[in-house]
């Protein structure tokens, strides 16, 4: 399924209380609009998840009937995973547990299911979960840092004989390679080096090789 470019309808604040904002996708190579701060902030979530292939904030309408009345809905977000395809529905906690959302979500799921997709509720329970949120954006900054193949070649050189090492004893023993401590969170954010995300991100973090191999073409 080809994913639009632009939102299936109109993004705007007029006469709403929304906050509409953009979030600069380096896996999709453009923006993505949001109309809160919690859809960006899960937009931070798939662009660093390997396993999201690409992503769209709303991507259609779903045709549904209530009350005898056709109706449309407009997902949040329509996600490609590398072995599935997800309609997401982004809501504050106590929101999604309403009476008037479940009822939603009881009619559009089973739609989306027709289609082969799953249909999720990602609530900020689940998004604002600290301190990967953090960590998340924290590696986000480093998705401009440039690397040579050279470097992925020492890098791979070096954990392999190291294993897993502290992120400041690599950048101090990768620094006369010309791996800067950027570059090693650039990887970190590229899939290539692993670090648990679920902890804050220091000197002391834990890094490693991730399974993924990077396509040489990413370097510059």
């Amino acid at each position: 399924m080809a994913l639009p470019d632009k939102p299936a309808r109109k993004i705007t604040n007029t006469g709403t209380k929304k906050n509409i904002c953009k979030f600069s996708s380096a896996k999709m190579g453009r923006m993505i609009w949001c109309e809160s701060l919690l859809e960006k902030s899960l937009a931070y979530l798939l662009e660093i998840d390997p396993d999201v292939v690409s992503f769209t904030s709303q991507p259609f309408k779903i045709e549904y009937v209530a009350d005898g009345k056709k109706r449309k809905y407009t997902p949040d977000y329509f996600v490609e995973r590398r072995n599935k395809k997800q309609v997401v529905e982004v809501k504050p906690a106590n929101k999604a547990r309403s009476d008037k959302y479940v009822a939603l979500f009881q009619r559009v799921g089973p739609i989306c299911r027709d289609q082969g997709w799953e249909f999720i509720v990602a609530t900020d329970e689940f998004i604002w979960l600290q301190p990967r949120l953090n960590n998340v954006k924290l590696l986000n900054r480093y998705a401009p840092v440039t690397y040579t193949f050279q470097n992925l070649l020492d890098c791979e050189q070096y954990f392999k004989y190291q294993g897993v090492v502290s992120l400041g004893k690599a950048a101090e023993d990768l620094q006369s390679r010309g791996i800067t401590r950027q570059i090693l969170f650039k990887l970190i954010y590229s899939g290539f080096l692993q670090i648990d995300i679920m902890q804050p991100i220091n000197s002391q973090s834990s890094i490693n090789l991730s399974n993924m191999v990077l396509d040489p073409k990413s370097c510059n």
